[in-house]
């Protein structure tokens, strides 16, 4: 019997690590017995980590960085990163009739860049304000996603105030697709299957993929709390080991079929497989009866460092928070983030492996530089600027 370790997920696409690292066995080879339990919604599973339900979780990269603040209306939590989940994976999706809407109000913006596909949705809002039409309401999956911050930025850029020009809401990652189809919400910013399955049931489009607005953005991290990490730190880099072995597994093209098979599975994410293999494939079919485009890094496990937890993209999550009024704008966040990401841990887990591990903890992001690209790939942002965590 190994070490057991139950660790809580949202069933979605980059929840294939641990379902990779439990099926194929680098678990087991770690001596750890892993237990994948599936919940409904990132508030669930990071209080059942808090409060010693789960050893570790699939969570969203900003929830342990507001846990440590005590944000959302919860008590200081002390959770920690030794590792990321992955990169990519989401997209803004908008119903198809305000697709067409955009289409119309602006064609040369919905012909070029995706990543600027927002200024035709300003021109939509610019509409409906002088019509006196209600304003369009918006979701994403949590307050401190980066699926807030992708949909945010997005709009930002093109001059749209997601605080004051649509309303922004918060809805669970499976029920995006009703609430689209069901006229409750306008578009929304989700992790796939979501977004492809909206597109394949012909009531969505896909505006713009999370590559259009940050390549190689972060995403999903596995947390653990610290006193288990205190407690448990040979078990701790074993899981990592375990899921890193899993990750390059996963980003294996070969892999990939036999991945969607394993993520379709109702215990899993429960998707319909040519849905799942859309994405994971990297040709994601953006409108509905249309062709699938070529987007080979549409979602990425392993290469590109995917599974480091570096500081700098903590340290860009962090200034969203500010950015958007969740935390004062004088709130020392770097320092907080040095106490959640933890690569030391990864390092200490990875080594002897075969496994890249850059030099430093930090970067500008968003050079897309040629000495970052066997790190990091390339990674501007749709504005062309960078983001410098020293300056924040």
């Amino acid at each position: 019997m190994g070490n057991k370790v139950r660790l809580g997920f949202v069933p979605l696409v980059d929840c294939a690590i641990p379902v990779v690292a439990r099926a194929m066995g680098f678990a087991d080879q770690e001596n750890i017995e892993l237990e994948l339990v599936r919940e409904m919604s990132w508030a669930a599973i990071r209080d059942k980590l808090s409060y010693g339900v789960y050893e570790a979780a699939h969570l969203l990269a900003g929830i342990p960085i507001a846990a440590r603040l005590g944000l959302g209306g919860v008590p200081v939590q002390h959770l920690v990163v030794p590792m990321a989940l992955g990169r990519g994976g989401n997209a803004i999706t908008v119903s198809t009739r305000l697709y067409q809407r955009m289409l119309e109000a602006d064609p040369v913006a919905m012909h070029g860049p995706r990543g600027l596909s927002a200024r035709a949705l300003k021109k939509v809002i610019d509409e409906d304000r002088a019509s006196g039409r209600p304003i369009m309401s918006f979701a994403t999956v949590f307050p401190f996603s980066s699926h807030n911050y992708e949909l945010r930025y997005w709009m930002a850029a093109a001059g749209i105030d997601p605080d004051k020009d649509v309303n922004m809401g918060v809805i669970a990652p499976q029920r995006m697709f009703d609430s689209l189809r069901n006229g409750w919400v306008d578009g929304y910013c989700v992790g796939e299957p979501w977004n492809q399955r909206a597109v394949f049931h012909g009531d969505g489009v896909i505006v713009a993929l999370k590559d259009d607005i940050w390549s190689r953005s972060p995403e999903k991290v596995l947390g653990v709390r610290q006193d288990w990490v205190v407690s448990n730190p040979d078990t701790v880099s074993a899981l990592v080991r375990a899921l890193v072995r899993a990750a390059e597994w996963a980003d294996q093209p070969g892999n990939r079929a036999e991945l969607a098979q394993m993520l379709s599975e109702e215990s899993n994410v429960g998707a319909p497989y040519d849905v799942l293999k859309a994405s994971l494939d990297g040709r994601p079919v953006l409108r509905p009866g249309e062709a699938p485009i070529e987007v080979p890094d549409r979602h990425v496990f392993y290469r590109y460092t995917a599974t480091f937890p570096w500081l700098s993209q903590a340290s860009w999550v962090g200034a969203q928070m500010k950015r958007w009024g969740q935390v004062p704008a004088n709130t020392d966040l770097n320092q907080v983030i040095r106490q959640v990401y933890r690569p030391d841990l990864y390092r200490t887990a990875v080594k002897g492996l075969d496994v890249a591990v850059p030099a430093h903890d930090w970067r500008v992001e968003g050079t897309n530089g040629a000495e970052d690209r066997a790190f990091v790939g390339p990674d501007s942002f749709l504005d062309n600027s960078v983001f410098d965590p020293d300056l924040t």
